[in-house]
């Protein structure tokens, strides 16, 4: 209705396509969301805190750090609202910093890319496991180090009321669902939807006229449909490579380049600040392949295996695997924790532990593969 302009381009490739990803998330989330209002409504969620003190008090957690934790493999978002159950403001900082160690659901798609182009069929739901099982071992890696270095404080006394067990209330199980349903897709309208505006204009701009008229006479003369995609493509690869984003991506790639990375990725990753659901977007436009490509697309998996080396992909899945989570979440984060210097912290030790365990795993994988 609006044509082929601007406003229409920020309404379709930013607003709704950075919001439109995260909402057809939320099914996923209501799903996690009913499962744990489910253990919760039973009385059942307490008692696994209960059981899992011991264990998680070697690593400088508590008991009740386990339901954020959990949350964490859905989306950080409400699992950082589920700290609050942690009164001792230590236990709940520490919480907060490692749950982004908790691989979410927006991460996936990334793993299902490159270890579809990088291991067969048979293997692919064994490196997944891996993935995931990782990430967590990492988290409390980084708890007991940041429980000796940052957050030290005398251990709390596990003390949790322990209810009956009883059939859940499914009056309340909606309440809690709807609300956590309802506040989920809020970050989505806002900071998620302020992201993608952003990406969108950094992608954008500036804009170069006469390379675009020179695109459209040579789209003019050509008959066949494949030829003129690959020209549109070339052009969308050129404009996003000289965009402020590819500007950004350049000038970011020697601090990427220990890890095997090159302004591609870079420019992934950074994007991926914003929402993790745009890296294989962004991938796709850069590969020459336009932004309509998922994890599963073949030309996509292609794209990857040839341009990419194993090593750099090991380090590429290590790193997302660590670095800060998206844009939503971050904003609850820093809420949660009471104020934007512990976002900045959380960057730093994020960022820093990603940079130095993705060179470690590029390093070791070259050695590894030869």
């Amino acid at each position: 209705a609006l044509g082929d302009n601007q406003l229409s381009s920020v309404i379709a490739d930013g607003a709704l396509a950075g919001v439109g990803a995260v909402v057809l998330f939320l099914p996923n989330i209501v799903i996690l969301f009913f499962g744990i209002a489910l253990l919760e409504t039973t009385g059942y969620m307490s008692r696994v805190a209960f059981l899992l003190d011991g264990f998680f008090h070697k690593f400088g957690l508590h008991g009740k750090s386990f339901i954020p934790l959990v949350t964490g493999f859905g989306c950080s978002v409400p699992a950082y609202m589920a700290a609050r159950t942690l009164k001792n403001e230590k236990d709940r900082l520490l919480t907060l910093f490692i749950i982004g160690f908790m691989s979410c659901g927006a991460r996936l798609p990334i793993y299902v890319l490159f270890v579809g182009a990088f291991f067969n069929e048979g293997n692919a739901g064994n490196i997944l496991f891996i993935i995931y099982i990782s990430g967590a071992i990492l988290g409390l890696i980084a708890a007991k180090a940041l429980k000796i270095i940052v957050f030290k404080s005398e251990d709390e006394p596990f003390v949790m009321e322990m209810p009956k067990y009883r059939m859940p209330s499914f009056k309340l199980i909606w309440h809690t669902v709807s609300n956590q349903a309802l506040m989920y897709l809020k970050k989505a309208g806002t900071y998620i939807l302020a992201a993608s505006i952003l990406i969108w204009f950094a992608s954008n701009y500036p804009k170069y006229p006469l390379i675009e008229e020179q695109y459209a006479n040579k789209i003019e003369l050509v008959s066949s449909e494949d030829k003129k995609s690959e020209l549109l493509n070339e052009l969308a690869m050129y404009k996003l490579e000289n965009s402020y984003l590819g500007i950004i991506g350049k000038a970011s790639e020697p601090l990427f380049a220990p890890l095997g990375f090159d302004w591609r990725m870079s420019i992934a990753l950074e994007t991926g600040l914003a929402a993790k659901e745009i890296v294989v977007s962004t991938l796709g436009i850069l590969y020459g392949l336009g932004e309509d490509h998922d994890e599963s697309s073949k030309g996509l998996i292609e794209k990857i295996k040839d341009n990419i080396p194993f090593a750099s992909a090991i380090s590429f899945i290590v790193f997302v695997m660590i670095y800060l989570p998206c844009l939503a979440a971050s904003m609850v984060f820093a809420k949660e924790a009471g104020g934007w210097k512990y976002l900045a912290y959380l960057f730093v030790f994020t960022t820093t532990t990603a940079w130095v365990l993705s060179f470690i795993a590029y390093n070791i994988t070259k050695i590894v593969v030869g």
